[in-house]
């Protein structure tokens, strides 16, 4: 090989902070067979500059790729990818000796075999580390394949072991079976709609997931070659492609939904969308936190020379920047060996944006008269026993409305919330405040309105105008309120009336359903039976746990919607059901009618500025 040229070193690489303090020399030859070979020599003013130099021009950031000690020549650093440059191969090689680093490359024409190559590469490192004075530098390789391995396995294990059996214990209600009827026309076991529900929902879920993963990985490395772009394909498929042309896919692709509609408009948009920032920005900070100390342990940070005594040396790092104090500030949590410090910080902030957001969604509720003016559909009415409102259940997290909630942690939500998520679909949620509860802020659920001294009067005036009202059928306490209430349904058979019972354990379910049902039977006093909506309650007494809606437009006779699982699928999918029954009702309505149609939004509005008088009600 001829040499062709010499001199100062003016290429660029991910080290050019070093070149500072460090000075570059090269010399290039080429053969007669087109091949090219260069070294460079960096002389730096001590060992520790020549040994940082060269760790972060071997060490390639890449998880599954990492650098080669070369065994015939320990100490020198075999970079991990062949590159093909203008058709040729290219492989470099690099080592520390004394305050001397130095790289050796070799190109040669594509047709050659790499093995080759690496030994040649291997000869040329060896020729040159003979000419350098002082003692070859040690580096430790990073166990990039292991620290992967990691971080799939370790949250994996825990899961499994301390998170699984834990969730498992709270959420114990999902796993208890509930007796329905299989033989009775107005029984509806929605238990077989429900599971492909969940997993229609989780599957999309996770080709987003994995859409969003390849996406970001693919931003990271700037490496746009056919497979990513082939799995980002995949995943829009799979989570957001709209099939067309085959009924039967599009419902498989779109179920029914789940999470329902969470509006946010009016005077608190901009205070909600804020909240929903600063969550957003917690959250990712936490989850930044937590992957960029990882990945820094994994990358060899701790092992590097950059490191001393805990430390980073400041000289190596230039702050001239803020992105060069963030990486100072990195090297010495690595350095000092922080990590758990790190994991807690990283936790406290993610909890503390989704906490933030849920402030946000509760500071966005709206009063009942508001909710209704911003909406064109009529309401629904919300009716429970106050002592209901602490009720939880357990809930899948795909199933929540924000993706900061679905990463939370909190396994179980309030059983209003659930509810009318499913409901709103129908319109604006309504419910009555706590007489006692003078808080300004309510919690997530329906919207509230305050009732005065003639309470029942705006009731019925509300369950008149609604779509349909909700009752909580399964109530710790009867009292005297939600009796009058069922009074007043009683007494409009035409107003549609949807039963929910909640997720209790069988015998306390039993108790309270049957306690509600006599309770509701004995408000007919001498009316005649067929003129008492509730009185076809009885043929549900008995027998059928499993219940978990109970709809009645009118007459005596209730269509039930049950499975042998209280989850949030199967509320889904009786929900689901229940609403096309309502919607199909409205619709097939002549004008005037009022049993379950929905109004137009003038006359809607009408009614809210005019109430009726007791005499015209009755009428």
């Amino acid at each position: 090989m001829r040499l062709i040229s010499q001199g100062r070193w003016q290429g660029e690489t991910e080290t050019a902070w070093l070149m500072e303090v460090c000075e570059g020399w090269q010399r290039t030859w080429r053969s007669g067979r087109n091949e090219e070979a260069q070294a460079v020599v960096w002389r730096c003013p001590d060992a520790r500059d020549a040994a940082s130099l060269v760790w972060f021009a071997a060490f390639d950031p890449d998880f599954f790729r990492h650098p080669k000690n070369l065994p015939a020549l320990h100490g020198v650093w075999l970079k991990p990818e062949v590159r093909y440059v203008s058709g040729a191969k290219s492989r470099e090689a690099l080592f520390a000796q004394g305050n001397r680093a130095a790289m050796v490359s070799l190109r040669t024409p594509a047709g050659d075999r790499s093995d080759e190559l690496t030994g040649r590469i291997t000869a040329m490192a060896s020729s040159q580390a003979a000419l350098l004075p002082g003692e070859r530098a040690e580096l430790r390789e990073p166990a990039y394949v292991r620290g992967m391995s990691v971080l799939v396995t370790i949250p994996a294990v825990s899961y499994l072991v301390y998170i699984l059996p834990w969730r498992m214990l709270r959420t114990w209600p999902v796993w208890r079976r509930y007796r329905v009827r299989r033989r009775d026309a107005a029984w509806r076991n929605v238990s077989g709609s429900a599971l492909p529900l969940a997993a229609q929902v989780r599957v999309r879920a996770v080709f987003r997931v994995f859409g969003f993963f390849v996406l970001g990985m693919l931003i990271a490395t700037r490496n746009l070659t056919i497979d990513p772009v082939v799995m980002l394909a995949i995943a829009l498929a799979g989570g957001w492609m709209v099939p067309i042309g085959s009924r039967r896919l599009f419902r498989m692709w779109r179920p029914r939904p789940v999470r329902g509609r969470w509006d946010v408009r009016g005077r608190r948009a901009w205070a909600v969308r804020s909240c929903g920032l600063a969550s957003l920005l917690l959250y990712a900070a936490g989850l930044a936190l937590f992957f960029v100390f990882y990945i820094a342990q994994l990358s060899g940070l701790a092992d590097s020379p950059l490191i001393e005594g805990g430390l980073p040396t400041a000289r190596y790092l230039q702050v001239k920047s803020f992105g060069h104090l963030l990486a100072f500030v990195v090297l010495a949590v690595v350095g000092l060996g922080a990590g758990s410090a790190v994991i807690v910080v990283s936790g406290l902030l993610m909890v503390f944006g989704v906490l933030v957001r849920r402030l946000g969604r509760s500071y966005a509720l709206k009063d009942a008269a508001t909710a209704q003016d911003e909406s064109d559909e009529p309401p629904v009415l919300y009716l429970r026993s106050f002592t209901d409102d602490s009720a939880t259940m357990p809930s899948s997290a795909i199933a929540r409305t924000s993706v900061l909630e679905r990463a939370s942690f909190a396994w179980r939500q309030p059983f209003e919330e659930i509810t009318v998520r499913h409901v709103s679909a129908l319109g604006p949620v309504i419910a009555a405040s706590h007489p006692a509860d003078t808080r300004r802020r309510a919690d997530i659920g329906a919207a509230r309105m305050r009732l005065g001294s003639h309470w029942q009067q705006e009731i019925e005036e509300m369950a008149l105008r609604s779509r349909c009202v909700v009752v909580g059928a399964t109530p710790e306490e009867l009292n005297d309120g939600l009796l009058q209430e069922l009074d007043l349904l009683g007494r409009h058979p035409t107003v549609p009336v949807v039963l929910v019972l909640a997720p209790l354990p069988r015998r306390q379910l039993e108790k309270r359903w049957q306690g509600f049902i006599d309770a509701a039977v004995a408000r007919r006093g001498s009316r005649p039976r067929d003129q008492w909506r509730f009185d076809g309650l009885r043929d549900h007494r008995d027998g059928a746990t499993g219940a978990l809606l109970l709809l009645n437009t009118g007459g005596t006779e209730w269509r039930v919607w049950g499975a042998t699982r209280r989850t949030e699928f199967t509320y889904a999918a009786a929900w689901g059901e229940a609403r096309d029954v309502l919607s199909a009702g409205a619709q097939g309505l002549p004008n005037g009618d009022h049993s379950g149609a929905a109004p137009t939004r003038q006359g809607t509005l009408r009614g809210l500025r005019h109430r009726r008088g007791p005499d015209e009600l009755a009428g």
